[in-house]
């Protein structure tokens, strides 16, 4: 007997009880009701365990999304069971090959449904990953993961699931502020520069405890590339602000190039600036230098000299910015008024 007839067979016996059950009033009948009723649930739980399990395997079998969606619709307890090895749920399976991204927003759409990893977790892309480092979670990880063996096709192939998220209103605004340097690594740098475009503000943002973002990138990392790249997207978006480089963490007073100098190294910093910005710049740095960074001035000048030349956002020479910053006064430079650059 093949499988559809069996499923068949089970299908006319389910109903035949249903409606017996509201005709038929017959306690002989139905003395072991109990019975069917545990019956019923060890089917449910086999359909659960069986779909459950073909939705973990979905990397490998690689259904239609419209076969998935029929799936989790008819049987949407699939969705909250766990994988045994690793104790993830489907939606976070779908997340470890590039093959079953697609299945993402399908997942948790109807994940959102049936509170898959607890009321707003959003169908899973919210719930902790029990095997992730820092309690990640899905999007977290789908934001961060990689394949070193294979860095380009993999950072696509998460960017295009990133893209899809969004339309599906799975993906939004305000997870930047948790995702943005969280990419800021080579084998991310698409879904980096994708969260940048997609709101510039949050590349000068702060957390909570006031600790500019480009901070985290030096003290997580202390990468010389994450640096490069972060301060390349600040400077895109913020040039006359110099980017990131001068933003100061509330606590300490510290400067994002001081903090980038003592965890990184002073040569490996400049270079880092340097890879960014030219040595013909437009960009007033020295302004900024001579105000936010004065200990770092003398190299800033040596590197860029020509900036000197230059008029900030507002308008205004090298020395009439000194002045209205109150770094330069006629006590301290008796010639000051003679070097005035109308």
């Amino acid at each position: 007997m093949s499988l559809a007839k069996v499923f068949m067979d089970l299908n006319d016996a389910i109903s035949t009880v249903i409606k017996l059950q509201g005709k038929l009033d017959d306690e002989v009948f139905f003395n072991d009701i109990n019975d069917i009723k545990d019956l019923a649930r060890t089917m449910m739980n086999g359909f659960t365990q069986a779909t459950g399990t073909a939705l973990h395997r979905l990397k490998k079998s690689k259904p239609s999304e419209d076969t998935v969606k029929f799936m989790v619709e008819g049987i949407p307890s699939s969705l909250s069971y766990k994988c045994a090895a690793n104790q993830r749920f489907p939606v976070q399976s779908a997340l470890f090959s590039s093959c079953s991204f697609k299945y993402l927003p399908i997942l948790a759409k109807e994940g959102i449904k049936h509170d898959v990893g607890g009321r707003d977790k959003r169908g899973g892309l919210l719930a902790a990953d029990p095997r992730a480092d820092h309690n990640r979670n899905t999007i977290q990880l789908l934001v961060s993961n990689f394949n070193s063996s294979n860095v380009i096709p993999f950072d696509t192939a998460c960017l295009n699931a990133m893209k899809e998220l969004r339309k599906a209103g799975l993906l939004v605004k305000t997870d930047i502020k948790d995702l943005l340097y969280l990419a800021c690594h080579t084998t991310s740098r698409m879904r980096f520069e994708y969260l940048a475009e997609w709101d510039s503000d949050y590349l000068m943002a702060r957390t909570h405890t006031g600790l500019p973002y480009a901070h985290h990138i030096i003290n997580d990392s202390s990468s010389l590339v994450s640096f490069t790249m972060y301060l390349r997207a600040s400077l895109k978006y913020y040039p006359r602000q110099i980017g990131c480089l001068f933003l100061k963490d509330n606590d300490d007073g510290k400067t994002t190039i001081r903090k980038a100098i003592e965890k990184i190294g002073r040569d490996k910093t400049f270079k880092a600036i340097q890879d960014c910005i030219p040595t013909d710049t437009t960009l007033p740095i020295l302004h900024h230098a001579a105000i936010d960074a004065p200990e770092y001035f003398n190299e800033f000048s040596v590197r860029y000299p020509s900036a000197i030349y230059l008029r900030d956002e507002n308008g205004r020479s090298f020395t009439q910015a000194q002045l209205t910053a109150g770094t330069k006064t006629i006590e301290n430079d008796g010639l000051l008024f003679l070097k005035i650059v109308r």
